[in-house]
C-alpha cells in the first residue's frame, strides 16, 4: 500500500508538470491551472480515474456553460457567481458528477475575472481541464496492469492460511489445542484476509478493461468459507462429550485440507460428504439428552461443511473460465 502511494505521488508530480507545460506551449492563460487539475485528476487505480474523467468531462460542460448564459443574461459580478455556484452543485449532485464541481467552479472563476463573454475564452478554459484529463489518463495507459502473478500470490498467501486455520480447527475438535488458540489463529486469519482483499482491490481496479472481479470473487467465496469455518468452531465448543462420528467428520475436514485451491474439488468433495451422511444417518440413535444435543451439534457441523462446498462449486459455476 505504502508503494502503491509512493507511486501515485509520483504520477501527480509528472502529469502535473507534463500538463503544465503543455499549457504554457499552446499559450493558454492560467497555464498553472492545468497542472494543479491534473494532480486533482489523479487517483489511486485506473479504473477510478477514468470514472473520475467521464464525470469531470461532463461537470465542465455543464458548469462552463451554464455559467457562460447566466453571467451574459445578468451580468458578469459575484453576485451572480454565487447564484450559479448553489445551482450548479445543486445539478452535480442531482447528475452524480459532483466530483467535478471544485475543479470547474475554479474554470468559472476565470470566466468572472475576464468579464465579458469570448468564445476563446471559453476555449481555453476547456482546453485547461482537457489537457489535465488526457494527459492523466494516457499516463494511466502506459503504466502496466497487475500482472497474474500478483494476484496469484495473494491468492496462494490467503489459501495457505484458510488451510492453516482448518488444520487449527482440527486440532481443537480432537481437543489438542485450547479454545483460546482456536480463537486467536481465526482473529489472525480475519485480519490477514482483510489486508490481502484490501490489496487485490486495488489491483484489480488497475485492470481497465477487465469487468468480471473474478479475483475479488475468489476472495468473497473464501471469506464466506471462513464463516463456514467459523459456525464450525462454534458448534464444537457446544460438544459435550465424546462421540464416534466426530472422528469421522474430523478426518474428513483434515482430508478436505488438501484439496483447498484454485481448481473445483468441491464437486468429488461434495460427494465424499454425502457418503459421511449416510454412515452418520445409519449410526444408532442418542438414548440420553447429552447424546441428543452432541449429535445435533455434529449434525450442524456437517451442514456447515455442505455450505462450505457449496460455496466454491457455485463460485465456480459463475466463473467458468476462472484461471489464476
Amino acid at each position: 500500500m505504502e508503494t502503491k502511494k509512493l507511486t501515485i505521488v509520483i504520477q501527480m508530480a509528472i502529469t502535473g508538470v507534463v500538463s503544465y507545460l503543455i499549457a504554457s506551449l499552446l499559450n493558454l492563460d492560467y497555464a498553472i491551472t492545468a497542472g494543479i487539475l491534473a494532480v486533482l485528476s489523479t487517483q489511486l487505480t485506473k479504473k477510478e480515474s477514468f470514472s473520475v474523467a467521464i464525470k469531470r468531462s461532463l461537470d465542465t460542460v455543464l458548469g462552463l456553460f451554464l455559467a457562460s448564459l447566466m453571467f451574459v443574461v445578468f451580468g458578469y459580478n459575484v453576485w451572480i457567481f454565487w447564484i450559479f455556484t448553489l445551482l450548479f452543485a445543486f445539478l452535480s449532485f442531482l447528475f452524480g458528477i459532483e466530483i467535478g464541481l471544485v475543479p470547474v467552479l475554479v474554470l468559472v472563476s476565470h470566466l468572472l475575472e475576464y468579464g465579458s463573454f469570448s468564445w476563446l475564452v471559453l476555449l481555453n478554459e476547456f482546453a485547461i481541464m482537457g489537457i489535465a484529463i488526457v494527459v492523466v489518463l494516457i499516463y494511466d495507459l502506459l503504466v502496466p496492469s497487475p500482472s497474474k502473478n500478483e494476484f496469484k500470490l495473494l491468492i496462494d498467501e490467503f489459501d495457505n492460511q484458510q488451510k492453516k486455520h482448518m488444520a487449527v480447527i482440527v486440532k481443537f475438535l480432537r481437543k489438542e489445542i485450547t479454545e483460546e488458540e482456536t480463537k486467536k489463529h481465526y482473529t489472525e486469519s480475519v485480519k490477514l484476509f482483510n489486508q490481502i482483499y484490501n490489496k487485490v482491490n486495488i489491483l484489480d481496479k488497475d485492470l481497465l478493461f477487465q469487468k468480471d472481479n473474478q479475483y475479488l470473487s475468489y476472495l468473497e467465496m473464501r471469506k464466506r468459507q471462513m464463516n463456514n469455518i467459523n459456525h464450525i468452531y462454534q458448534h464444537g465448543l457446544k460438544l459435550t462429550i465424546e462421540h464416534e462420528n466426530l472422528i469421522l467428520i474430523v478426518d474428513f475436514i483434515d482430508e478436505l485440507i488438501n484439496h483447498v485451491g484454485y481448481y473445483d474439488k468441491a464437486t468429488s468433495q461434495k460427494e465424499k460428504l454425502l457418503e459421511v451422511r449416510k454412515y452418520y444417518k445409519e449410526t444408532k440413535l442418542p438414548k440420553t439428552r447429552d447424546e441428543f444435543e452432541t449429535r445435533a451439534m455434529l449434525y450442524q457441523i456437517l451442514n456447515e461443511l455442505d455450505y462450505f462446498l457449496d460455496v466454491k462449486i457455485s463460485f465456480h459455476q459463475k466463473n467458468p473460465d476462472f484461471t489464476i
